[in-house]
């Protein structure tokens, strides 16, 4: 399925995201990943901080109507998501681009639940991105933080 980046609405690439399922011949650990990211995804997409700003229903390519730590964390889990899907790590095909890829898709995860975890250290790193325009209203809450931190374990 071919979705518009310009037409396209967050939740909308979200829920492809979430529908998707791990390619036969993943290895176990892989699939663990795969669904603790699809997981955290879920919670983000419906946290306040993208439903209450509207940013969950703005298309994929507009600027967000806020920028704040969820929106932050919902595109660079995303992005995650996506080397994910475009990267599996099989029993049967182990290659050194996947490798790569798995090692990056790790440390995004570990960085975002150290973000995740430490929200004044994460609002540190948007400010310097996003200047006096970064709104810190929405406080990511303990189910978003126990699913990064699965996220992490999952890949133990």
């Amino acid at each position: 399925m071919s979705l518009n980046p310009s037409s396209t609405t967050r939740r909308e690439f979200l829920e492809h995201f979430i529908a998707a399922r791990p390619p036969g011949g993943a290895d176990a650990q892989y699939i663990a990943v795969f669904q603790a990211t699809q997981h955290l995804l879920s919670l983000l997409i419906n946290h306040a901080g993208m439903v209450e700003t509207e940013n969950a229903q703005q298309p994929f390519m507009e600027p967000a109507k806020s920028k704040n730590r969820v929106y932050a964390m919902w595109d660079f889990v995303g992005r995650t998501m996506g080397i994910l899907l475009n990267s599996v790590r099989s029993y049967s095909n182990p290659g050194r681009s996947q490798d790569e890829a798995w090692r990056d898709a790790i440390g995004r995860s570990q960085l975002a639940d150290m973000l995740l975890q430490d929200e004044s250290r994460g609002d540190s790193m948007h400010r310097m991105t996003w200047g006096s325009g970064f709104d810190t209203r929405f406080p990511f809450g303990d189910e978003i933080k126990q699913a990064s931190t699965a996220v992490v374990n999952a890949a133990v």
